[in-house]
């Protein structure tokens, strides 16, 4: 999950798995770098860490049945712990 984001001239933010060659950018064009602010939370010994823009949540600790649902979660808005 990536803290550090890459926005083009235009606004709209670089896919940081695809190329620079494929993202349209033009020689000499600038690009700006946007910083997102880490969210994490804590339930029973299982952590996850997500960042606002961004559409996955990376999750650790005790509960193997997160971790094993890890790549199946998308298009998070926010997270919250509970007890």
């Amino acid at each position: 999950q990536p803290f550090l984001r890459l926005a083009a001239p235009d606004g709209r933010l670089l896919n940081p798995t695809e190329p620079l060659q494929d993202s349209g950018l033009q020689n000499g064009d600038r690009i700006t770098a946007v910083a997102q602010k880490p969210k994490v939370v804590a339930t029973g010994g299982t952590m996850a860490l997500w960042c606002d823009g961004g559409d996955r949540i990376v999750t650790w600790g005790k509960d193997v049945g997160t971790l094993a649902v890890q790549d199946q979660i998308r298009n998070v808005l926010q997270i919250h712990a509970t007890r």
